[in-house]
């Protein structure tokens, strides 16, 4: 019940609560024109303390996506530079194969093939001139940086010192001069259909004829030699399982599958595995993949949520496996002509690699362009105002605020009714 001010002049109830209403409605009306002019119905964290939380939560991952969308599109254009790059050595490649299979007929004397041998070496120096001038902001792209490698478990030492191997050499890994090392096994270079982990042996090394096997898989390749035999320095192209091997000066002593009894000896005294951890990272997410390494690539059974990582092959002439061809002799055009067969069948594989991974980015962008318009919404519907809605608040509280000025101005003559006894 409200207090009766009577014949009181000291304290005027009827001024007070007409100033709190007044009060009340001047601050609403404030809060009206600051989210008109603003736009939004949070302000301050004081407006809807949860609804700042959350909507601070969405504009950080809003700007996540945003930068996300922009990682997936350089990355795009990072992969078409590197495919640029690859037609022309592809073109390059094509003309050396020409030139090779002219040098590999009887038709042709010596000084034929001097001219022909001038323009392979050309060309050849052209190829990895290329591979490793194509750059994206400033950073190589094709010449080896980004590729697969292969690491060598070969250390066993030939105790008998007669070329012959036991399951006790195999086993104990003692290293002296007659070790297998990295140096003589010159090359191991990868192919983009290897996988991370991939382990490979020589099942059988023969003079005219060597089989390499996967282990993870059990595929092997066996490669023929016509022309007496392999020797120091041959590329072994294994087109089927992605490898490429340069033999080294022991290769005739290289551990196999039938030396061996003990299969597990002989896998770990001898394998070239591949490992994936020299890939590029695109962080096509917003979040970090806490449970999964630095290390982890996206192709495996359980991919990371938030990056995409991917190698790009080394198709320097080396990394092709081509550096120490020749076009000299009939016999070296005819060696030629499989090393480039093989290094273009490289080449294609790695720009159907590039292809696929750039189809990947695109629907990546597109599911980010998704999410991003949903957690815009989303955010919309919490922190904006409706027009409608504050604009009719905001004529209410003009209407309070301009009858409470009046009232006020009736609740101050209530008191000067007093005068009235003192005439």
């Amino acid at each position: 019940m409200a207090l009766v001010n009577g014949f009181r002049v000291n304290t005027n109830t009827s001024a007070y609560n007409t100033y709190r209403s007044y009060g009340s409605s001047q601050a609403s009306l404030e809060k009206n024109i600051e989210r008109l002019s603003s736009g939004l119905r949070i302000n301050r964290a004081a407006d809807d303390t949860a609804g700042q939380a959350i909507t601070q939560r969405m504009k950080n991952q809003a700007l996540g996506m945003r930068q996300a969308v922009r990682n997936s599109q350089q990355a795009t254009n990072y992969l078409q530079t590197a495919e640029g790059g690859l037609n022309e050595i592809h073109g390059i490649l094509s003309r050396m194969r020409e030139l090779a299979v002219q040098s590999a007929s009887d038709n042709l004397n010596s000084n034929d093939r001097v001219s022909l041998e001038l323009e392979y070496q050309q060309l050849m120096n052209e190829v990895s001139r290329v591979a490793n001038s194509t750059t994206y902001n400033n950073m190589p792209l094709i010449n080896g940086d980004k590729a697969k490698r292969g690491y060598f478990d070969l250390n066993w030492t030939d105790d008998n010192e007669d070329g012959s191997v036991d399951e006790s050499e195999a086993i104990n890994g003692n290293v002296d001069d007659s070790v297998i090392s990295r140096d003589e096994i010159s090359d191991f270079s990868i192919s983009s259909n290897v996988n991370d982990g991939d382990s490979f042996i020589f099942k059988k090394i023969e003079n005219h004829k060597i089989t390499l096997k996967n282990l993870g898989t059990s595929t092997e390749q066996t490669l023929y030699h016509a022309d007496g035999g392999f020797s120091e320095g041959d590329n072994l192209n294994f087109d089927d399982l992605g490898v490429t091997v340069k033999l080294g000066l022991k290769y005739q002593n290289i551990i196999t599958e039938d030396d061996v009894t003990n299969t597990a000896a002989m896998i770990e005294a001898n394998k070239l595995v591949v490992q994936n951890d020299n890939f590029v990272t695109v962080q096509v997410g917003i979040y970090n993949d806490a449970h999964h390494s630095a290390s982890w690539a996206s192709n495996t059974p359980w991919p990371t949520e938030n990056r995409i990582t991917f190698n790009i092959s080394d198709v320097t002439a080396k990394g092709l496996g081509i550096d120490d061809s020749d076009v000299n002799t009939l016999a070296d055009s005819q060696r030629a002509i499989n090393g480039l067969d093989a290094a273009i069948t490289k080449v294609n594989d790695e720009r159907s690699n590039i292809g696929a991974l750039q189809n990947r980015f695109e629907f990546a962008v597109s599911n980010l362009q998704s999410s991003l318009q949903n957690t815009d919404a989303s955010r919309s519907t919490i922190l904006d105002i409706d027009f409608a809605l504050e604009a009719a608040g905001m004529a209410k509280h003009q209407i309070l605020t301009q009858s409470g000025t009046a009232m006020l101005a009736q609740a101050n003559q209530i008191s000067q009714n007093v005068l009235s006894l003192l005439k």
